[in-house]
């Protein structure tokens, strides 16, 4: 039979698109192989998922082990492998780590000796990380162990060890920057590659967003429409108008009985608009000392509206928190954790963060803690 023109165009441009195509399969499949000495050994994957985060474990059977799931579009990963039998919690931060982007792809991974230096194959999504990694200077992960593991061989019984200490920082600093700047011409040169965004989203952590907005502007639309760039383009917006003295940006979240409540609702009172989360430690430590001061002032027009970035997997988590730390507050999520829509709105990248607005909605404050809290609202509302 004989292929017309239109229909031919059409699948060479579908092959010419790679990654895009790659995503098209229902869901990804991550076989490895070890030497059969790891049997018994755990391995652990971290991911996020059509749902939300996933904590994945298996344990290797006869020098194998497996993965399946299915992600909306290729994002960060990590895989531990527990040599020792620690327990993930004990090694998540310096085990035998790998970090890699997961695509609805098929990974076949060959462990030698260490997960980190495993061989992977059957990826186009991997081969192009690896390819932009090259690039720019290898894993920022990678770069960290590297430091981490210098800093330590440093004795704190050493005369130069604060010497020693600043040399290395010097050192680090200007191997990441080189590192970003590296980045930066790759977004430049690779508009239509994923990592472009998550060269960006990278830079942005530490250089100007005025610096990043026009290369992000430039980068193809399949590529600014992934949530990593979203959420960037989320923070520069924001950094615009989340500015003390101008208008709160309205927004709508469900409560904890799926109500959706809206920051309007509180127009003619002040309200603080605390993003926080069941998980956060700084949070959980912070919230008897909001707690004082909500009573302290509640009957004089604060509200709080507290913001979750938990997710469908910490609900549970989160109302615990609530009931445990005693919040007499309303509570609010899209259950989507880092995703959560105000958050990206709001352009927050670490909780605990909060706004105070007043009653005309206007944002008044920000960042307050501490005893920082307690006396900007004793000079709104005076002392208890």
């Amino acid at each position: 039979m004989k292929m017309n023109s239109k229909l031919l165009n059409m699948l060479l441009v579908a092959f010419a698109a790679g990654t895009a195509v790659a995503q098209a399969q229902e869901g990804f499949k991550i076989a490895g192989t070890t030497p059969t000495a790891k049997d018994g050994c755990m391995v652990y994957f971290d991911y996020q998922g059509l749902d939300g985060s996933h904590s994945d474990s298996t344990i290797v059977k006869d020098g194998k082990f497996a993965f399946g799931g299915a992600v909306t579009e290729p994002n960060f990963a990590r895989m531990i492998l527990d040599h020792e039998g620690k327990g993930k919690y004990m090694i998540q931060n310096i085990g035998d780590r790998l970090y890699f982007f997961v695509g609805n792809e098929n990974y076949h991974m060959v462990i030698a000796d260490s997960l980190k230096r495993a061989d992977i194959t059957g990826s186009p999504l991997h081969d192009e990380y690896v390819a932009f990694l090259d690039e720019i200077g290898g894993c920022f992960m990678a770069i960290m162990d590297e430091a981490g593991k210098t800093a330590a061989s440093i004795s704190n019984d050493d005369p130069k060890f604060n010497e020693k200490m600043n040399a290395l920082r010097t050192k680090y600093d200007t191997i990441l920057e080189n590192r970003r700047q590296k980045e930066l011409a790759y977004a430049k040169n690779n508009p239509s590659s994923i990592f472009a965004a998550e060269a960006l989203r990278d830079v942005a952590n530490t250089h100007p967003l005025s610096e990043i907005e026009p290369i992000l502007a430039n980068l193809s639309e399949e590529v600014r429409n992934l949530s990593m760039a979203k959420g960037l383009a989320s923070r520069i917006e924001a950094e615009k108008t989340i500015q003390i003295g101008n208008i709160a940006p309205d927004f709508t979240q469900s409560d904890v009985d799926g109500n959706p409540i809206s920051l309007s609702d509180f127009r003619g009172r002040y309200v603080l608009v605390d993003f926080w989360a069941s998980w956060c430690a700084p949070c959980r430590a912070e919230n008897p000392n909001l707690k004082k001061a909500y009573e302290n002032h509640k009957d004089k027009g604060l509200e709080v509206l507290a913001v979750s970035l938990d997710d469908q997997n910490t609900r549970g988590a989160w109302l615990k928190a609530i009931e445990t730390d005693g919040l007499p507050w309303i509570h609010v999520s899209d259950l989507k954790g880092w995703n959560n829509a105000v958050a990206v709105q709001y352009g927050v990248r670490g909780v605990p963060q909060n706004y105070l607005v007043d009653p005309e909605g206007k944002i008044v404050a920000s960042n307050l803690r501490d005893e920082r809290l307690h006396t900007v609202l004793e000079e709104v509302f005076g002392n208890p």
